[in-house]
């Protein structure tokens, strides 16, 4: 078996936390007064301080042009950041071809050169690949990483300076994060020494159920700190962002979530402290957060009595602390149909602009409408507004770009413009004086002599906490790390961290007493050890120090070979990512066997994912048999390497595929007659081959008959020139109405395979 670079790395950091200093020493010497870190900016609500910017542009350039530089081979959905002088942006890398995937673009900031690129594979996704790059990098000057959350959410820290991958979590299989056909993914957020990232997840154990959650990250290490989340069985995914404040005192993360919430969090700790319930689906645009006030919107259904009126833009007041933070209603104006957009808050106006380009301005004390759906621009909308030198920057998904003046009574247009056969949806930025347009084709830097800007930093945006000699008192027990996967036998050593009840850090005492729930580990101090005949299950830890509490997970999951019968289980594997909410045990002919039932909403689609993503060169295997229900076959699957096998059944199929939505890559597919009711044995083998200049992965793939003799050629046969080194076994179910059994699953190492 091999370990992919990636853990060396992470394990070599944490044994030497200093190495990464190294980028932090330089970067802080070498950092931008005016950088842009994060997509809405320093301040987190799409303003900056700064003064000259152009009130025109022209994308052509020439003589006289203030367009600096243009780049006609980036182009994204992305909005891009700056930090020391460098911009960094996602792409899709090499498209349309058998190594596409996606990566992150470094570029020199003043000249448009690129300093470096880091590529990576996209797998078992369902995001499009022409929607790559739909979320944004997020930069933090202290340590001079960028985070990123690729499209099958794979989560990466990386040297700002050099590209080099610090360390990543593929969260999809460790976690159960989902990615959507929609292509957009959450953004992540800095946070002192945490790095903030959520997604909706089905995970196991107790958070088996669909929920938008929320992981923090130690941001040099990768070592995962607390895990959150918000309430189950969400209508849909939720794309909006977060911003961190401070009110009353107390430090906050607020953003909208799949339920269709608002939520403020505490972002040390991760303890829900309020929500407000905007919409009856998944929140988009991201709240703004001015002061105690949260602005929101929607263009969903709304609640209760409203529930046939489709949008609303609401003001919330947040008071309190500790358990008894609170949120207000203030105003709320429905009707205005603004999913996308961010807003911007200037001289005491709200300014929105809603899904179909019309400018909304209201009174944000009052909610009185100032101006109500003017059009001034174009007819789709999806890009935050962006308020800099007096002005607001508008781009469209036309292709279309307003610079907007604020007025007593609303706004006039200063200059608009519009680029034929482009469309914008990443939000315009502002750093170091330089304006950034990024469009689905190009990137354009524009700016002239006249623009000045500002230093300003997000810490300084979050504004001052009350003193922590204020409260001294323990109110929350923090065990680290908060989820683990080890092997039977092996241990861990906990470290606690303790807070007030409003999240501020306080020293560690001793006196903290551990214990196991579950009978498949033991603990000595704060050392867990896994025992040595424990299988494919877990355990939560607990920690107490008083009246205080902090729990935390570990799965534990033995080496290869495993084998899976079922047999007198009454559910899958507790240690299953993704497994047990979607799947029971039932007998089939005679036998348990795993069943992916059809009953759950939403549940058409389902993965699980059975142990560490480190595995490498294995074969799975398994017995699969589907059933016919309202004329329609499902599609079975088994994934191995970041592959899956796929049995079709519509399509009388069989195939193998990395990306679905990427026909290029690591794809082939025949033709396989198949019934239902009848069992088949399955079978996936990942091989890595040595070929200059990089290694190559043989993909191989079968299927047959239950009842007859396993074949000696494989069905199909793919070589990926791109490999993925390594990933988590796992299962693939497709099926609206219809159920599939699997049984006898194997996992074995390829050395041991016949």
């Amino acid at each position: 078996m091999t370990r992919p670079t990636f853990d060396f790395q992470r394990r070599l950091h944490a044994a030497f936390p200093f190495l990464l200093m190294l980028p932090m020493l330089w970067l802080g010497v070498a950092a931008s007064a005016a950088d842009w870190p994060y997509w809405r900016g320093p301040n987190m609500d799409g303003t900056a301080d700064v003064s000259g910017l152009p009130d025109d542009w022209d994308s052509k350039g020439g003589d006289g042009s203030n367009l600096l530089w243009k780049r006609e081979d980036i182009g994204s959905f992305c909005t891009p950041v700056v930090m020391g002088g460098r911009l960094y942006t996602i792409q899709r890398h090499l498209p349309d071809t058998e190594r596409e995937g996606e990566k992150v673009v470094c570029l020199d900031a003043k000249t448009g050169e690129t300093i470096w690129e880091n590529s990576y594979n996209v797998w078992l996704s369902d995001v499009p690949a022409e929607r790559i790059g739909w979320t944004s990098v997020v930069a933090d000057p202290e340590s001079g990483n960028v985070y990123v959350l690729g499209a099958c959410d794979v989560f990466q820290c990386m040297d700002g300076e050099t590209g080099e991958t610090l360390w990543q979590v593929p969260l999809h299989e460790q976690f159960g994060m989902l990615s959507t056909y929609g292509g957009r993914t959450n953004f992540p957020i800095v946070h002192e020494d945490l790095v903030i990232i959520s997604g909706i997840i089905i995970n196991w154990g107790d958070y088996a159920k669909p929920n938008h959650r929320i992981l923090a990250l130690d941001k040099l290490t990768g070592e995962f700190v607390w895990f959150s989340g918000t309430r189950d069985l969400p209508y849909d995914t939720s794309y909006s962002a977060p911003t961190i404040t401070t009110i009353d005192g107390q430090r906050q993360l607020i953003m909208g979530f799949g339920d269709g919430q608002v939520w403020g969090i505490q972002p040390r700790t991760g303890k829900q402290l309020w929500n407000y319930e905007l919409s009856r689906r998944g929140l988009f645009a991201a709240p703004l957060v001015v002061g105690d006030k949260v602005f929101c919107s929607h263009n969903e259904e709304n609640v209760g009595e409203w529930a046939n009126v489709m949008g609303a833009v609401a003001a919330v007041k947040i008071s309190g602390t500790g358990d008894q933070t609170q949120a207000s209603e203030l105003w709320k104006q429905y009707e205005v149909v603004a999913g996308f957009s961010e807003p911007v808050l200037v001289d005491g106006r709200l300014y929105l602009v809603d899904d179909r380009c019309k400018m909304w301005v209201f009174d944000a004390e009052t909610g009185e409408p100032i101006v109500e759906q003017e059009r001034f621009a174009d007819s789709r909308q999806k890009s935050a507004l962006l308020y800099a030198d007096g002005k607001i920057y508008v781009t469209t998904e036309n292709g279309r770009w307003s610079i907007v003046k604020p007025i007593a009574d609303g706004f006039e247009v200063i200059n608009d413009g519009r680029l034929r056969s482009e469309s914008f949806v990443a939000s315009p930025i502002v750093a170091d004086g330089r304006l950034y347009f990024q469009s689905t084709r190009n990137l354009y830097c524009i700016s002239n002599e006249a623009a000045k800007q500002s230093d300003q930093s997000m810490s300084d945006a979050y504004g001052e906490e009350r003193p922590v000699a204020e409260d001294t008192q323990i109110a929350q027990v923090q065990i680290v790390p908060v989820e683990a996967l080890i092997q039977p036998g092996e241990s861990i050593e906990y470290k606690v961290n303790v807070f007030n009840a409003i999240g501020q850090k306080l020293e560690t005492p001793s006196g903290v007493t551990f214990r196991v729930e579950g009978g498949a580990a033991s603990i000595d101090g704060n050392k867990l050890t896994a025992a040595t005949d424990a299988a494919h299950t877990g355990v939560q830890v607990v920690a107490q120090l008083g009246e205080a509490t902090g729990t935390a997970r570990v799965r534990i999951v033995p080496p290869l070979p495993w084998k899976f019968t079922f047999d007198g289980l009454s559910d899958p594997p507790l240690s299953w990512v993704g497994a047990r909410y979607r799947h029971v045990i039932r007998e089939i002919d005679g036998s348990a066997a795993l069943t992916k039932i059809s009953t759950i909403p939403k549940g058409a689609r389902s993965r699980a994912w059975m142990g560490p993503s480190d595995l490498s060169e294995y074969t799975i295997s398994a017995d699969v048999r589907g059933q016919r229900a309202l004329g329609a076959l499902p599609d079975i699957g088994l994934t191995a390497h970041g592959y899956v096998l796929d049995l079709m059944g519509e399509a009388q199929q069989v195939q193998i595929r990395t990306w679905a939505s990427s026909e290029e890559r690591a794809s082939d597919v025949a033709a396989f007659p198949w019934s239902e009711d009848q069992w088949y044995r399955m079978k996936l083998r990942v091989d890595l081959e040595s070929e200059a200049p990089a290694q190559v992965a043989v993909v191989r793939g079968k299927v047959w008959p239950r009842d007859q003799e396993e074949p000696e050629e494989w069905t199909l046969t793919v070589r990926d020139e791109s490999p993925n080194l390594a990933a988590s076994p796992g299962l693939y179910g497709n099926a609206k109405v219809a159920e599939i059994y699997l049984d006898n699953i194997e996992v074995v190492e390829n050395s041991n395979e016949p």
